[in-house]
């Protein structure tokens, strides 16, 4: 990953002052020796499989690179030690925002994040000069890289925070003081790294109390977890059916979707993300955004590759969820799924759910009864947790297979799938799905 430094001259001015050098140009950072250009910083980082330590003498070939180095011993002048490379980058991020006058945006959450700070992003700048965060780059690694591609001057940055552990909001929240926080919602995602759904709500928590008395915290009522959480700052509450909320939305016939008898009229691709809707348009309002301008957005709103977008490209259609996936985003996303129309078949592909620790086996047997239930055609699985769910389906399918690799998947469903079939395509991001449907 390589950002691209915007700001120039705060930047070098803020690095210069922090590691006591004299740098005229700085161009961008990586973690990824391979995207390094002439006048970046490196930040190797030691991964399962490979340290970025090792590249070190090749980045320093390159003309004007800086290298931050926590192991080696190597003596150059374009080298800054340090303790801890991962510290550093958490370190530098705290002094960017010392420097930003933005009021933060911070997005956590289950699920829905990405597309939750996407669709937010995409209202906002019609109004404010806003940035954020790049992709899903969430991480205790990611998230401070992506924030110092943030002009100082922007009037807010939205930025997704993630946690594969516990404390890890925290310590993103120390580092970039969010003004404004929401959380998507709790599940079970990740809970290998956890003790229990308890402890994942903790850590996302974090969010809201690392506000300050000034801060606002956006509640979804939607979800027990979330209701009572505490919050230095101010609490706005939003959900659906929820007459308590601040802001209560409503789903009625034809695509709307009413909050607070404001009729939002929601193109039928994007429906599904009625929570995410309210959500976004719970802050948008809060920050004086008006309704004709929140609803334009809406309209022209593209959901993230991978994350539930249609391709409608073939004579086909298939719904690409390709990204990565939970126990309650796979059941949403086939929930959603079954309740959509067709005029031939329904093909459902899912493969494993990752991350689950002790509860793989269970919850993919869960997720069997409820495909059971569902209104799908065809089902086609890949992955060795998924054969426990494939050995708990019905006999009664027109078509099932269980599959040991993407090549035979693809090549199967490209045999059986007709004119005017829906397909649904989900599983955990290393399995790499997205490969289907290209």
């Amino acid at each position: 990953m390589r950002i691209r430094i915007k700001d120039k001259k705060n930047f070098i001015e803020m690095f210069n002052q922090n590691y006591g050098r004299n740098l005229n140009m700085i161009n961008g950072i990586s973690i990824d020796s391979r995207n390094i250009e002439p006048h970046d910083i490196f930040i190797p980082i030691k991964g399962d499989s490979v340290d970025g330590h090792q590249f070190i003498k090749n980045v320093l070939k390159i003309n004007g690179t800086i290298c931050l180095d926590e192991k080696t011993d190597t003596i150059n002048k374009r080298i800054i030690k340090t303790k801890s490379n991962k510290k550093a980058l958490i370190n530098m991020a705290s002094l960017w925002r010392k420097k930003v006058k933005s009021n933060i945006i911070a997005i956590t959450g289950s699920n829905g994040k990405t597309t939750t700070k996407e669709l937010l992003f995409h209202i906002m700048k019609n109004k404010f000069i806003c940035s954020k965060s790049q992709g899903n780059h969430n991480s205790t690694i990611g998230l401070p890289l992506t924030f110092l591609n943030c002009n100082i001057n922007d009037q807010y940055a939205i930025l997704e925070l993630g946690a594969n552990k516990d404390g890890e909001i925290k310590k993103l929240c120390e580092a970039v003081q969010p003004n404004y926080s929401l959380i998507t919602n709790i599940s079970n995602t990740h809970i290998e790294n956890f003790d229990s759904i308890d402890s994942i709500a903790k850590c996302k928590s974090e969010i809201f109390s690392c506000l300050s008395k000034d801060g606002t915290a956006f509640i979804n009522l939607n979800d027990k977890m979330i209701q009572n959480m505490d919050s230095k700052g101010k609490k706005i509450t939003f959900g659906i059916n929820n007459k308590k909320a601040d802001f209560n939305g409503q789903l009625h016939q034809n695509y709307k979707l009413i909050i607070n008898d404001v009729i939002l009229k929601i193109p039928e691709n994007i429906y599904y993300l009625n929570e995410s809707i309210l959500a976004t348009y719970a802050i948008s309002s809060t920050l004086g955004i008006d309704n004709i301008t929140i609803q334009k957005a809406i309209n022209s709103f593209l959901v993230p590759d991978g994350r539930g977008s249609i391709i409608n490209d073939k004579n086909y259609k298939i719904i690409d969820d390709t990204y990565n996936a939970s126990p309650a985003s796979m059941k949403f996303g086939i929930e959603r799924f079954s309740k959509m129309k067709t005029q031939n078949r329904k093909i459902l592909i899912v493969g494993d759910m990752l991350e689950l620790g002790q509860y793989k086996i269970e919850e993919h047997q869960k997720l069997a009864a409820l495909i059971n239930l569902s209104k799908v055609d065809i089902v086609l699985t890949i992955g060795d947790a998924m054969l426990h769910l494939y050995k708990k389906l019905n006999e009664d399918y027109k078509y099932k297979a269980h599959f040991l690799s993407i090549e035979a998947l693809k090549k199967k469903f490209e045999s059986i799938v007709k004119k005017d079939d829906i397909v649904f395509i989900k599983g955990s991001r290393k399995m790499k799905l997205e490969e289907v449907c290209n």
